[in-house]
């Protein structure tokens, strides 16, 4: 059965759109075939992540029953990309509604369907949810993106069970951010991986290529393959680099005198996201 993911984020600005695009790639590395949508039609960017501007159709055509979704579709680099108009008119007469059908017509002919959702709970990212078989909640490791997290966990029950995780994205390892643990107990959900801070993502999207392509050794890179590897339950080595990195971050920031110290403990940050929301 293809896979449907909804890349889904509670806020804008954490490398949601990101995540979608390497993690798209990723995958086809492991000899996955991806089609990657963009379901941000209000504010549009995998285009730009991608650098693509020459495709004959777009999804916001789809719903408005203009064009059938496999005619839309464009290739990039191995995977198929169905981007979303970045013309506000083009919103116009958009039926939200018709979107889970006409994504079923994908099914037969991928193995994984990456979803990019508009961030927050409106109506673009609702569609997504629950159009998705499988929610990966993109973050960073803060109070308030997890209570985020937990709030979009919690409208999620309307619809039918579907299979969560979460995605901790720009990790610096200080002492400032929350640990994985203490975000799985939270949340009570598993964190699938850590995406760490890279210079090289801004980089890349300056560039307007996917890091995976742009830096494919760079540390955030060799992360997005190890989720792809989860995902796929393939092997793959993380290289050393990787681990000391994460190692080395991690005693440096303890060491640190004069950074800003979060506690880690469950019930202070329970008494913290109470506090605030």
């Amino acid at each position: 059965m293809t896979r449907i993911i909804g890349i889904v984020s509670g806020k804008g600005g954490v490398g949601k759109s990101t995540v979608a695009v390497n993690l798209a790639l990723a995958l086809k590395k492991f000899k996955k075939s991806v089609t990657l949508v963009d379901c941000n039609l209000s504010t549009p960017h995998l285009s730009y992540y991608l650098g693509a501007t020459d495709y004959i159709g777009t999804i916001n055509d789809v719903l408005k029953d203009k064009l059938d979704i496999q005619s839309a579709l464009y290739n990039y680099n191995g995977i198929r990309y169905l981007p979303a108009s970045v013309k506000f008119e083009d919103l116009i007469g958009v039926e939200l509604t018709k979107f889970k059908k006409h994504l079923s017509k994908l099914e037969k002919s991928t193995d994984f369907i990456i979803l990019d959702a508009s961030p927050g709970l409106g109506k673009e990212a609702l569609f997504v949810m629950d159009a998705s078989r499988e929610i990966l909640f993109v973050t960073t490791p803060f109070v308030p993106m997890i209570g985020d997290v937990i709030r979009c966990k919690e409208v999620l029950k309307q619809f039918d069970e579907k299979k969560m995780s979460i995605l901790l994205n720009m990790v610096t390892y200080g002492t400032h951010e929350l640990k994985k643990e203490v975000v799985e107990e939270l949340t009570g959900l598993p964190v699938l991986g850590e995406i760490p801070h890279d210079n090289n993502v801004m980089q890349s999207l300056v560039m307007r290529y996917p890091l995976l392509e742009y830096k494919p050794n760079s540390l955030a890179s060799i992360s997005f393959m190890r989720v792809a590897s989860l995902l796929t339950e393939k092997d793959y080595e993380i290289p050393m680099k990787v681990k000391w990195h994460k190692w080395f971050t991690t005693i440096k920031n303890i060491l640190l005198p004069n950074e800003i110290r979060m506690s880690n403990k469950a019930e202070d940050v329970k008494r913290e996201l109470l506090s605030n929301f």
